[in-house]
C-alpha cells in the first residue's frame, strides 16, 4: 500500500472544515444542536481546528438510547461536533481508502450506476 501524505493538513483546512458542516446538518436542520452550532459556525470551526491542531479534538460525547425497532437496542450517538469531525476526516480520507477496498465491500462506499 503507497503511503498517503499531507491529510492531516488537508483535513484542518477551513474549507473542509466548512464542507464537514454542510454535509453533517444535511437533513437535521430543525435539530436545536444542529441550530445552536450554525449560529455559532465560524467559531465552532475555529475551535475545532484549534483541537486537531494541538492533539486533542473533543469526543466521547454520546447520547445513549434505547430503540425497540425490529428488536431492543441500544443506540450511541455521536454528538454534532464529533459529527462534523467524522465528515472532515473522511472528506479527505475516503478517496485514499476507496483505493484499496475490494469489490464486495459495501460500507460507506460511493454508488456508481452502470447500465
Amino acid at each position: 500500500m503507497k503511503r498517503a501524505g499531507n491529510l492531516f493538513d488537508a483535513i484542518c483546512d477551513p474549507d473542509n472544515l466548512r464542507l464537514a458542516w454542510v454535509k453533517a446538518k444535511k437533513g437535521k436542520e430543525a435539530k436545536q444542536d444542529v441550530f445552536q452550532y450554525g449560529k455559532h459556525l465560524q467559531q465552532n470551526l475555529n475551535d475545532l481546528r484549534t483541537q486537531l491542531m494541538d492533539g486533542c479534538p473533543e469526543i466521547g460525547n454520546y447520547q445513549f438510547f434505547t430503540i425497540y425497532e425490529p428488536k431492543e437496542r441500544l443506540i450511541c450517538a455521536a454528538s454534532f461536533p464529533e459529527r462534523v469531525l467524522h465528515h472532515a476526516i473522511m472528506n479527505v480520507c475516503h478517496p485514499v481508502f476507496e483505493k484499496y477496498q475490494i469489490y464486495h465491500s459495501y460500507a460507506t462506499r460511493l454508488v456508481f450506476v452502470t447500465k
